[in-house]
Order: structure tokens, then C-alpha cells, then sequence
């Protein structure tokens, strides 16, 4: 498992451990590649000031080459047409992903980068899931659980619920 800085690197980078250990909780071993890609001028949109999500999922793809999943990290707004924002997207057939932290390490809780680092290793491993063939679960508790808000993130726990753990050893075997 491969993550790829988009952007600025400095953000990103700070999140390094949590990125790992997403990886881990599937028992993958994860790096982080120790160069950066710009961000696809493509994908900005200028009006919304984000950046089109579907668009730097085909940017990582074009990145990936050898790599069996790849997920690209951004500290930028990334959203996709019909939604806001979203934290992160997955194309399980192409075997990547796209997560952004921007909104992950923002929020009520000030200084608390505790908060901020179990987000971002919540959502990495949730997009690590879908890779892994996992679809969003109904338990709001779950890893697996769609979020449309940090207090939606706040809530699940950094684990899958026990059906996800049965789908994700049945998809394994």
C-alpha cells in the first residue's frame, strides 16, 4: 500500500504514522512516498475553491504504475459533483484512492491534534476499505460507516464492526 502526497507535503507528512497504521489495520504494509505530486490544474475548480475529487482519482491512477493500491493525500478541499465536499473517494477496480485531511484537522477542538490524528487514520482506513472491496455499512459506529461530517467521523471507532470483519474475510479467501 502506497500513499502519495498531492500538494504540499508538509501536512501530509505530519500524518505519516496514522496513513501506516490505516494500512495495518488490514494487515498491509504501508509507505509513504518521499516525493510529492502537484495537484491536476485540471481539478481546481475556482468557484467552489476545491478540488474536483474524480479528477485526482484518475491523476492517481496515472501515479500508480506497479503499485497494487496506491491513495493519494491531500491537505486541500476535495468534493465531488452533487456533494460539498467529501473526505475521501475510492475506485476499487483501479485499486486507488483519494483522501483529504483538510477538513479532518479542522474543527471545535482547537489544539487537540489527537482528535485530528484518529480522524485521519479513521478515514484512511475506511478508503483503504472500500480498495479492500468493503461498501459503507449502516452500524454508525463501524469503520465502514458513511460520513458527511466530523461529528459523523467523531463517532465510529477505528475498527469494523463484526459483519464488516465477516464480508472482509470472506472476500479475502
Amino acid at each position: 500500500m502506497v500513499f502519495v502526497p498531492l500538494g504540499s507535503t508538509l501536512r501530509t507528512l505530519l500524518y505519516e504514522n496514522e496513513l501506516l497504521k490505516a494500512a495495518s489495520l488490514y494487515s498491509l504494509k504501508g509507505r509513504l512516498l518521499n516525493i510529492s505530486f502537484p495537484l491536476s490544474e485540471l481539478s481546481y475548480n475556482p468557484d467552489r475553491r476545491q478540488f474536483n475529487a474524480l479528477m485526482l482519482l484518475e491523476q492517481i491512477y496515472r501515479i500508480k504504475k506497479d503499485f497494487e493500491l496506491c491513495m493519494g493525500v491531500t491537505a486541500s478541499d476535495i468534493y465531488v459533483p452533487q456533494m460539498n465536499f467529501v473526505f475521501g473517494i475510492a475506485d476499487v477496480s483501479r485499486g486507488c484512492a483519494v483522501l483529504s485531511i483538510f477538513r479532518l484537522t479542522f474543527g471545535r477542538y482547537g489544539d487537540n491534534q489527537e482528535i485530528f490524528r484518529e480522524r485521519v487514520l479513521k478515514e484512511a482506513a475506511h478508503e483503504l476499505g472500500h480498495l479492500l472491496g468493503l461498501n459503507h455499512c449502516k452500524n454508525r459506529e463501524c469503520l465502514m460507516s458513511f460520513s458527511n461530517s466530523l461529528s459523523e467521523v467523531d463517532i465510529k471507532k477505528p475498527i469494523l464492526c463484526e459483519k464488516c470483519l465477516g464480508t472482509l474475510k470472506m472476500l479475502s479467501e
